[in-house]
């Protein structure tokens, strides 16, 4: 009898064993999961970021651009404007030469 409980003991001990050490394997698999997980998590999150940085850099490079590209065009305007005045002037100037001739 007293050889059947312990045979029981045995077989129960063993099947603990195993059960325990299935239970350690999946304890470790799902925290290499978890693991490999947070990794790539963090890698894409990284990832993300450099890309926002890059964009918000390029934003920035082109609203300066913009900036300087209105103040040379109001500048070329400007001269625009000055360069009508003067050829509306000479041609005052023409027509009062050529009236001038034909008296």
């Amino acid at each position: 009898m007293y050889r059947d409980n312990f045979r029981i003991l045995r077989i129960i001990l063993i099947i603990a064993v195993i059960i325990a050490i299935l239970g350690v394997l999946a304890y470790f698999i799902y925290g290499f999961s978890l693991f490999w997980a947070t990794f790539a998590a963090g890698i894409t999150i990284g990832l993300l970021l450099i890309i926002i940085l890059a964009l918000l850099i390029l934003s920035i490079y082109l609203w300066i651009r913009m900036l300087l590209l209105k103040r040379e065009l109001k500048k070329h305007l400007n001269e625009l404007e000055q360069a009508k005045m003067e050829l509306n002037i000479c041609r005052s100037k023409l027509k009062k030469l050529e009236t001038e001739d034909n008296d």
